[in-house]
């Protein structure tokens, strides 16, 4: 697999180990930080066997468990990488079957547990003395261990699935899509706030719009690259992204709103848009900001059909399809934003070059 392969990119970024496994469990890839919890190089982990480095046959069972390539939904379990010197590092370990160039694989990501297990040995060692005047606090200490616990889990299981589709994502090959992304989520979530939406409510437009566009891992390279206007079959095909990007996020509470956005985000105020010709306050509010932030960052940057448009010229178009692409009151809050020049400072801040 070449270094330059899009979906070895993206797990060259994660700050958690990631390793690509093929069917016989052989290391396809291992990224950086993977290779650095084993205590071993990304050459030496290469074309290995990963149940090689385990040694009893309940290990290797477990192994065999999180690779069964048969369950399309994530394994999770608690584990350890072994270590050249013997000792074992503890993490959590979670397998999701991935299609990659037509193969069937298993990405597995796995997170350092050491200083958890650190924490449970040192209260699992306290002396008589402080467990008993710990013993004073138990009652408000349990409810509120039990609302971090519940909270620590929701947020771990949003984290890794996340990871995961954005690996799953990283196969539609697009060079800009990483810088795309995360400009829609700071566009989405700066004309949420001026909106009216509260911070926390703003920022979770903001990192759902991120996997806006995750459908069109379905789409074929010839069509999103395609230089000119698009044929009525291809645009038929291309429309389709939005129903398989409902489909690839789980269906967990997490993913609720990115569900949303995903599905409707090219439905338009006046019910021309698809895929289901929704209009006005029909559409989901997240889809409208996301579909009118995606609109103006397409119209300000190159696209293979296309030269980036001027910000005055692209705000112009957008005024022009207010009340038929967008909300009108949505974009009347965008302009204000251009206005106030709070707009254009976001674009700095985000390397958007606007002059």
């Amino acid at each position: 697999m070449s270094k330059k392969c899009p979906i070895n990119q993206m797990l060259n970024v994660l700050e958690c180990g990631a390793v690509l496994l093929d069917t016989h469990a052989t290391v396809v890839y291992a990224n950086p930080k993977y290779a650095a919890m084993m205590s071993l190089t990304q050459g030496q982990l290469q074309g290995s066997c990963i149940t090689d480095y385990y040694h009893s046959v309940e290990d290797k069972d477990i192994i065999i468990k999180v690779l069964e390539l048969n369950k399309p939904t994530t394994v999770e379990c608690e584990f350890y990488l072994p270590q050249p010197d013997g000792s074992e590092l503890p993490v959590l370990c979670m397998g999701k079957p991935v299609t990659i160039d037509e193969k069937v694989m298993r990405l597995v990501v796995v997170m350092d547990i050491t200083s958890q297990k650190q924490i449970h040995h040192q209260v699992a060692n306290l002396s008589d003395t402080i467990m008993e005047q710990a013993l004073a606090l138990k009652e408000s200490n349990d409810l509120l261990e039990q609302r971090v616990a519940q909270r620590t889990n929701e947020l771990k299981k949003a984290n890794f699935d996340a990871i995961y589709m954005l690996a799953v994502a990283s196969e539609a090959k697009d060079e800009s899509t990483g810088q795309h992304v995360r400009r829609i989520q700071h566009l989405a979530e700066a004309l949420a706030l001026a909106a009216g939406f509260p911070r926390a409510k703003a920022v979770e437009i903001g990192y759902s719009a991120i996997l806006h566009d995750v459908g069109k891992i379905h789409v074929p390279d010839h069509i999103l690259k395609k230089p000119g206007k698009l044929d009525e079959e291809e645009y038929r095909i291309i429309q389709v992204h939005t129903i398989s990007g409902q489909t690839i996020l789980v269906d967990r509470p997490f993913f609720k709103m990115a569900r949303e956005i995903a599905r409707s985000h090219h439905e338009n105020w006046d019910g021309s848009g698809y895929p289901d010709r929704l209009h006005g306050e029909n559409i989901p509010i997240a889809a409208r900001i996301v579909h009118l932030v995606d609109v103006f960052d397409a119209l300000i940057h190159p696209r293979v059909y296309k030269e980036a448009w001027p910000i005055e010229v692209a705000m112009e178009e957008i005024q022009k399809c207010s009340g038929t692409l967008f909300e009108p009151k949505l974009v009347a809050t965008f302009v204000e934003l251009y206005v106030q020049g709070k707009l254009t400072k976001k674009l700095d801040e985000l390397g958007v070059v606007t002059s």
